[in-house]
């Protein structure tokens, strides 16, 4: 059984929330910095201005960071691995065999550092998930192991049962 896992943060931040927090700030921010120019302390302008082009670099940043994905299709005899961005296509792709492949959730060197998710064939290795939490990387190696053992032939040659 074909199956297709896409991979992504959790953005919660639309484009046009961005832009309307921006305006927002914008108006609020120049306002009160306008005002103190006014009476005399001009040099707040310029800060105030420094201080919403960082903020609309951070908005940015956050946006195009959640526009990306990872693809895990288990399709056929293999898996293939794809990173990109919505839009902007496919940036790197991967094959691996599907039955030879493994999942394993490494985890960090210490207690605050996170968990990774790799899928590995031999000597190459894929991690995935790294936007995600831990817990969440560890819900997901559960779902790819029991997706990718379902296809796996056994024994006698019939395939394992759907793990569901």
């Amino acid at each position: 059984m074909d199956t297709t896992f896409v991979i992504g943060p959790n953005a919660s931040l639309t484009p046009g929330q961005a832009a309307v927090f921006m305006s927002l700030t914008s108006v609020v921010g120049l306002t009160i910095a306008f005002g103190f120019a006014v009476i005399g302390f001009w040099p707040v302008v310029p800060f105030a201005g420094l201080e919403l082009a960082a903020l609309g670099a951070a908005l940015w940043v956050s946006l195009r960071r959640n526009r990306y994905r990872e693809v895990v299709r288990l399709q056929g005899e293999e898996v293939v691995v794809e990173f990109g961005m919505v839009g902007g296509g496919v940036r790197a792709r991967m094959s691996l065999p599907r039955h030879w492949t493994r999942v394993m959730l490494i985890q960090g060197g210490s207690r605050l550092a996170p968990n990774r998710l790799v899928l590995a064939y031999a000597a190459q290795r894929v991690e995935l998930a790294r936007c995600l939490t831990d817990d969440e990387r560890e819900a997901l190696a559960g779902r790819l192991r029991r997706a990718l053992t379902a296809s796996r032939p056994t024994l006698a040659g019939a395939h394992a049962p759907d793990a569901g």
